[in-house]
């Protein structure tokens, strides 16, 4: 076999150099790659702790209105958004919620189905740019500065109840084919804490609502019965208290059975409400005794109110029979500030005044003029 030759030490040397630079490259593109890592790492540490504090006011908010408010401020706020505006279905569990206080410009109320009409309901998730060429249905005039847009859309895909637009002016910022991980995480943060806030409300609702005449109940007084009516109605602000008693309950139920007396009491709340103001707490104390806070309202209207309270249940029958109440009105004027359960119990003592000269009217308290 002939002897292997030898590589001349300017071929080993050349070699050797080559592979320095070629390493040295590589370790060169090793730190860019990892400088780049850490700083997207650095950037989703700000962005999951701007999440983290938007999660926090979210939770801490009272009611789905309130965390309408802090969504789309937090939003804006802490995310550099151009655009930040809900769309709802008016016919989903959101539908019958008070959100007045929310403005046109950010809450659009949309008919039934029509997230599944424009076929959003596939994904939780849509990135669009938006050009002069290619828009969005739901956006408006106002929006023609928009450049691109992410659709979070918000529930159970098979039956959602709204969508969440985030709108910039950065065409890059929601450009398809961008990672969408923490908008989905943002969607179902978004979509299950408004469910909650559904839920915690309609609980706290039924907590003080009668449930056989839809009034009020005794634990929604509670809170008040002890302070003074500034508290609960402001200061400077005179209120009359109506007590009602039904006359003869007792026999009525006794007599025709307790579906009919619930029947009197439900027809009793209406004849009510529909003399009272929408805004008077109406409150069912107990049995067949209910109380009117009258806020801002003087003496002789407050008698006036009683009176048709009076005239309105007694065209209430029953088997036949005329229903009647007797109202004891009690008033407390802005210098007074009595406290809540004075002023009721007051009502209620000139009620039994009412009901001792035969019932079916109303007294008023000695000094309440």
């Amino acid at each position: 076999m002939a002897d292997q030759q030898t590589p001349p030490v300017a071929e080993v040397k050349d070699h050797a150099a080559r592979r320095v630079h070629q390493l040295a490259d590589e370790n060169r593109q090793l730190r860019q790659y990892v400088a780049e890592v850490m700083e997207r790492l650095r950037e989703n540490e700000q962005l999951f702790g701007r999440l983290f504090e938007l999660e926090s006011q979210v939770l801490a908010s009272s009611d789905p209105e309130d965390l309408c408010f802090a969504l789309l401020r937090g939003l804006r706020s802490n995310f550099e958004l151009d655009m930040v505006r809900f769309w709802f279905d008016r016919s989903s569990f959101i539908g019958g919620r008070n959100m007045d206080a929310v403005s046109e410009r950010d809450l659009v109320w949309l008919e039934k189905g029509e997230v599944e009409r424009m076929g959003l309901n596939s994904q939780h998730v849509w990135l669009m740019g938006l050009s002069d060429k290619k828009g969005f249905d739901w956006l408006e005039e106002r929006d023609h500065h928009l450049a691109s847009i992410a659709l979070l859309v918000l529930g159970d895909l098979q039956r959602p109840f709204g969508v969440l637009g985030l709108g910039s002016v950065d065409g890059e910022r929601f450009q398809p084919g961008k990672s969408a991980d923490f908008l989905q995480h943002l969607a179902q943060v978004i979509g299950l804490s408004l469910e909650n806030a559904v839920s915690r409300e309609r609980l706290a609702r039924l907590a003080i609502t009668d449930a056989l005449t839809g009034s009020h109940n005794r634990r929604f007084l509670q809170p008040h019965s002890h302070q003074q009516l500034s508290k609960w109605f402001g200061e400077g602000i005179g209120v009359c208290c109506l007590y009602i008693d039904v006359d003869g309950f007792k026999a009525i139920n006794d007599r025709f059975g307790h579906d009919a007396g619930d029947d009197v009491l439900s027809r009793i709340v209406s004849a009510i409400a529909c003399s009272a103001r929408a805004q008077d707490p109406l409150i069912r104390m107990g049995g067949d005794e209910f109380a009117v806070l009258l806020a801002g309202c003087p003496p002789d209207k407050a008698v006036v109110i009683a009176d048709k309270v009076v005239t309105a249940c007694a065209k209430i029958m029953t088997h036949d029979e005329n229903v009647s109440v007797s109202i004891g009105l009690a008033a407390s004027d802005a210098t007074e500030d009595k406290r809540v359960k004075d002023l009721i119990n007051e009502a209620d003592q000139a009620m039994y005044v009412a009901k001792a000269l035969g019932g079916g009217r109303c007294e008023v308290a000695e000094h309440a003029g």
